[in-house]
Parts: C-alpha cells; structure tokens; sequence
C-alpha cells in the first residue's frame, strides 16, 4: 500500500457494495490504512472513522430477497490504534450473503475527501 493508492470519494461519507466471489457467513472485518508515517501525502483527516457494515443477497441496491439490507455492525477505526484494526460482526443470521455494503459514515475531518485503502471480509464460505 502507498499514499494515495486507495479508493477515494469526494466528502465524509460514501458507500461501496462489493460483490464476494461465493456466499458466506461472515464473521469479522478488518480495515487497514497506511501507517500514520506513511500517510503524509495523504491527510490523516480523509482516514474513514465512523463504518457501518451490512450484508445482503442480491447487488441490486445492496438488498436483499425481502428489500433489505441485514446490518452487522458500526465501529470507529481509531487512529490512535494500529493500522490493522479488526472488528467483530453480529452473527444473528441464518443466511449466508453474496455481497457486503462498506457505509462510511464520517471520517476524522477532511471535508474534500475520505480514502479507504484495505477492507476484508472474514467468514465461512457457505
């Protein structure tokens, strides 16, 4: 990973969905950003702060078979922790999912833009 080799939007908040390769039941997610020596040419303010992750089994809207998206979890990736912070998921389902919604509720400051380096999704392959 190098400064300003991430996926950039403009703002405090964005969303992406991706699409997993098979349907799991997910477990944990963990965020990485770039080491804060690492981030000079990349504000520290534009890391994301606060996520909210949900699941679902279909891309379309990022919903699932009834409409909607099944919620995992909120957590703050803290910049005064290490790089690599992993955060445990609600695991209250009984279905696995086929896509997962990353929603970046705010970041530590940066008005222009937040930068989301590394996201992984950690589960049992279904």
């Amino acid at each position: 990973m190098t400064a300003g080799d991430c996926w950039a939007f403009r703002g405090s908040k964005g969303q992406v969905v991706i699409r997993l390769p098979a349907r799991i039941w997910p477990s944990a997610l963990t965020v990485q950003h770039l080491f804060k020596s690492g981030a000079a040419a990349c504000s520290i303010s534009s890391f994301p702060r606060n996520i909210a992750v949900s699941v679902s089994l279909c891309g379309a809207q990022g919903l699932d078979e009834e409409g909607e998206d099944t919620p995992l979890g909120t957590f703050t990736y803290d910049i005064g922790k290490k790089d690599i912070q992993v955060f445990s998921l609600k695991s209250e389902h009984y279905k696995a999912f086929k896509y997962i919604k990353i929603h970046i509720l705010s970041n530590w400051g940066n008005r222009k833009y937040t930068c989301l380096y590394r996201v992984q999704l950690h589960g049992k392959r279904a």
